[in-house]
């Protein structure tokens, strides 16, 4: 056997014990779905919405034929990741998900779960994009919702396989398969991002997702400005545009201003990076935000302040998707 089919063999045999076969029926239809999940720890399953509904009869079967029940204990409306929950401890350990800024464009990924309901499959591909951002369209109101750390790769996401695992030669989960707006795009959820979602469920019941009220472009600073002016880094985000009502505005932020480093200094490289960036923290806190403004560098304090319109959120047809950036801060 070729080097690169023994390593692809190898880290689908690594990672096969934590994925998960999904039953869901929905009591009031009768309808049935059957999908994928990955184990998230000892108690919890990570899988997709287009899968499993919170008022679904939820059963899994396990890597060693073992059914057991779970519950859904949380859907987060802006990735449709689902939390899944089971009374008894899992017997298999969770699989390693990789850190952020480790899915390099050219990485090669295999799609792993129960494609078409059959046992133990794969889509082999590589990364062809890595940590984006899609805008949706709200489903009331005008305006775009941003989706952050999104992997678009090559290898085929199936019905059936959607909530599995992306994994690498290592049999690291690199991300999580299928969002139901992909519009004939494979995505997956950036490792990180998910695990970050379920586990804000898991503590808080419901999983952080800040705007920012303004919108802009990152543009470099020559070299002799920033060792002039003692600059952190040698570029930041320009604003372009404030919103007159958001937390942008309530920080002080304005037009021209650039966004030099959020939280503990780090640079800012896109309006993505700084909402990652809140993510980690909760709704009310104050995160400092280095500003260069005529010159000067001044400290602002950002509110993390939830997306408008979030819990309106509704799932929308591939026909309704807008991929495009647009004004998502508005």
């Amino acid at each position: 056997m070729d080097p690169f089919s023994s390593a692809l063999i190898a880290a689908l045999d690594r990672v096969r014990p934590a994925v998960v076969h999904i039953y869901a029926a929905t009591p009031k239809t009768g309808q049935v779905a059957l999908g994928t999940g990955v184990i998230l720890d000892h108690y919890h399953i990570i899988s997709t919405a287009q899968i499993v509904a919170p008022e679904d009869e939820i059963t899994i079967k396990t890597a060693d034929g073992k059914r057991r029940r779970a519950e859904c204990i949380g859907v987060d409306p802006l990735y449709f990741l689902t939390v899944l929950q089971v009374e008894e401890r899992l017997p298999h350990d969770p699989p390693t998900f990789a850190p952020d800024g480790t899915t390099p464009v050219g990485l090669f990924v295999a799609a792993v779960g129960y494609a078409l309901g059959q046992e133990h499959t794969a889509a082999s591909g590589i990364i062809s994009s890595s940590d984006r951002t899609v805008y949706r369209p709200k489903a009331r109101g005008r305006g775009n919702l941003p989706v952050d750390g999104l992997l678009l790769t090559s290898a085929a996401i199936h019905p059936g396989n959607a909530g599995g695992p992306l994994i690498d030669l290592e049999g690291r989960v690199v991300g999580i398969n299928g969002i139901p707006w992909q519009g004939g795009l494979s995505l997956a959820i950036q490792a990180s991002v998910a695990a970050r979602v379920a586990s804000q469920i898991i503590d808080y019941g419901y999983a952080v997702h800040p705007w920012l009220g303004f919108s802009g472009e990152v543009d470099v600073i020559d070299d002799i400005w920033v060792e002039m002016l003692n600059l952190p880094t040698d570029r930041g985000l320009v604003v372009q545009h404030v919103a007159s009502d958001g937390p942008g505005r309530r920080a002080g932020v304005q037009e021209m201003d650039m966004i030099m480093a959020v939280g503990d200094r780090q640079p800012v490289l896109s309006t993505g990076m700084i909402r990652k960036l809140l993510s980690t923290r909760r709704y009310g806190d104050q995160v400092p935000m280095t500003v260069l403004r005529q010159g000067e560098l001044i400290e602002l304090r950002l509110p993390v302040e939830e997306i408008p319109g979030l819990d309106r959120f509704d799932p929308v047809s591939d026909d309704d998707e807008s991929a495009a950036p647009d004004d998502d801060e508005d």
